[in-house]
């Protein structure tokens, strides 16, 4: 296969498109993950079901990266991009692929770095719109332009690569030594063990270790599939919920129902459409300003601005209107379904509150509760709906992508949009409507302490069952006498079926937990000893 100009221009453009995480939840599902990039790369270039075997292949390594705070470990979007169109054009196998992906995601993750560095320019000049108070030159500077330049910066690379580079690794091929092709085979047997052991790492607790042991014993010895694991983890779950809801109470004063004698709410200036609005600007841009200097500041404060020039109408409080924007355009960064949802909801709330009464709520208030807010808000959001939820979809629709069905990148993607919008405009119109005490009393019911368990067991219970099905490393080690010969494996499985994926998993875990948390470490170390071990003969 040969790529053209305009397919490279294309699977370019659809790259950058991707790194600016437009729309958010379906945005930030494509920076983190494989498999829906893999639908467009195989829609590009004609081959929907090579793609898609080859994306599986590629997502089982990157299970477990999330782009937390900003920091992503490595860089499944580009090295989707890359891999894939360069197997499929190269003739490259599944494994090679894999081999391929690992160098271009590490570098891809540099890369995402100094553009974060280079947004921090976008963001100053913003800052000299926000003075005259014009909101419009904000945004088209600090958003806008910054989002462009993203494309540019990956897609123009991506684009020159695939059309004169595609084609480079063909000569190479021929020469592979049987010793290196097997161990690029045990590499990409070993590989995805790091991505389900990241995942356990993020949403595990002691308690709930063994329902990892549960969910991977389960295939191994039922050998069920994905959906009827899904159900009886879910059961399960619910079970263990159930009976320890007594653990997930938060915490209530007593003195509540003195305290909370709260004057008449006014009549709200926004409308649910306003709210709407609102919801849909931070939605969609919340991640395309992303700067070390600023984070998401930039997107919140365009999200605002609706709303604001209602608070502050007319040339008489053009001051107050400049001032609510240089105080929402500080750093601000957050996970923006679970957090941004609240914080926005709660912000619009104390903005109309201070411009009915301007003195009687001071601008570092609402400061201050927003960066209060923003990093426990955040740690809910990236525990349920990245770290568990997303992988969990993904999981489900898994083996589809692994026969070549285009449904397997396609429906994880919509499923997250639809569950995590709904999510974050649910949370942002009852903070705004009831302000700071529905995200209280939420927090006090335990209700969200129940949610983070239970994506927690699930998850774990899940991640446990994929990684008995994806990691699938073994040895062709003989041993044999003058009676019989046998082999090390069926020795292996006759003690515990399963026994050495599990041992790659559990080291890469207590790599993880124990010594430390550098998903790099983990993923080279494992590369490096996999590709050795399977160029010895030792495992494949």
């Amino acid at each position: 296969m040969t790529i053209t100009i305009l397919q490279a221009v294309l699977l370019g453009l659809f790259c950058g498109i991707a790194k600016c995480c437009v729309p958010y939840t379906a945005g930030a599902f494509m920076f983190n993950t494989v498999i829906f990039n893999a639908v467009v790369v195989g829609a590009v270039l004609g081959d929907m079901p090579q793609a898609m075997i080859i994306g599986a292949s590629l997502q089982l390594i990157y299970l477990g990266v999330i782009s937390a705070g900003g920091n992503q470990p490595s860089d499944p979007c580009l090295a989707a991009y890359i891999a894939i169109p360069v197997a499929m054009a190269s003739g490259l196998n599944t494994t090679a692929a894999v081999a391929l992906a690992v160098p271009v995601g590490l570098l891809g993750a540099q890369i995402t770095n100094l553009i974060y560095l280079m947004a921090g320019f976008f963001a100053q000049k913003g800052d000299t719109f926000v003075e005259k108070g014009n909101a419009a030159g904000m945004t088209r500077w600090s958003v806008i332009y910054c989002a462009i330049a993203r494309i540019i910066c990956f897609g123009v690379p991506v684009a020159i690569a695939l059309y004169f580079g595609s084609g480079a690794l063909q000569g190479v091929l021929d020469n592979i030594p049987a010793a290196v092709t097997n161990g690029l085979s045990a590499m990409g047997a070993c590989l995805p063990a790091v991505g389900f052991a990241i995942i356990a790492n993020l949403i595990s607790k002691p308690k709930y270790i063994p329902f990892f042991f549960a969910g991977f014993f389960l295939i191994q010895y039922t050998k069920i599939g994905t959906i009827p694991l899904l159900m009886v983890g879910g059961f399960l779950t619910f079970l263990y919920i159930t009976f320890k809801s007594n653990e997930f109470q938060g915490e209530t004063d007593e003195d509540d129902d003195d305290e909370d004698e709260e004057e008449e709410p006014a009549e709200k200036l926004l409308s649910k459409k306003d709210i709407l609005k609102s919801w849909v600007i931070w939605w969609f841009s919340a991640e395309t300003c992303h700067s070390f200097e600023r984070m998401q500041a930039p997107s919140f404060c365009t999200s605002l601005v609706p709303a604001l020039k209602k608070f502050y109408p007319g040339e008489e409080n053009k001051p107050r209107y400049i001032e609510a924007l240089k105080r929402n355009m500080t750093f601000f960064n957050t996970e923006a379904h679970w957090g941004g949802g609240p914080i926005l909801g709660l912000t619009l709330a104390l903005e109309e509150k201070k411009s009915r009464n301007y003195e009687a709520i001071p601008g570092e208030v609402i400061m201050n509760l927003k960066t209060g807010l923003m990093g426990p808000l955040a740690g809910i959001g990236d525990t349920i709906s990245w770290s568990t939820l997303m992988y969990l979809l993904i999981g489900l629709f898994l083996p589809l992508a692994k026969k070549g069905n285009p449904l397997g990148g396609i429906g994880p993607i919509v499923l997250l949009t639809v569950i995590c919008f709904g999510i974050g405009y649910f949370l942002t119109q009852k903070c705004y409507t009831f302000g700071y005490s529905f995200a209280e009393n939420m927090l006090k019911s335990g209700l969200v302490n129940k949610i983070i368990a239970g994506a927690s067991i699930l998850g774990l219970f899940m991640m446990g069952g994929l990684a008995s099905t994806y990691v699938t490393v073994s040895t062709p080690i003989k041993f044999a006498t003058s009676a019989y010969t046998t082999t090390l494996q069926s020795i292996f499985d006759s003690i515990v079926p399963g026994l050495l994926p599990l041992i790659v998993v559990l080291c890469v875990w207590g790599y993880l937990s124990k010594v430390k948390r550098n998903y790099f470490a983990a993923t080279l170390g494992v590369t490096i000893v996999s590709l050795v071990l399977g160029c010895l003969g030792v495992i494949i």
